[in-house]
């Protein structure tokens, strides 16, 4: 399968849920670290979070720019 080959209908939905959830995970990473920012929370702390985010956002890059390989 290449990039200009569609998903089958199982596939899809399977990358649609990896796609949210990876989603999920940075929208939660983000809205932590900056809870933590307006709290006063020990730098560090705060940058776990965004590393996550960080991650959040590589996988999501890869789901997209490579969707048969999620399968």
């Amino acid at each position: 399968m290449n990039a200009t080959t569609p998903l089958d209908e199982a596939a899809e939905r399977r990358w649609r849920h990896g796609l949210r959830n990876e989603l999920n995970v940075i929208t939660m990473a983000v809205s932590t670290a900056l809870a933590m920012l307006d709290h006063g929370a020990d730098p560090e702390r705060v940058r776990e979070h965004l590393k996550r985010a960080e991650a959040g956002c590589r996988r999501c890059r890869d789901l997209v720019t490579e969707p048969e390989k999620q399968e």
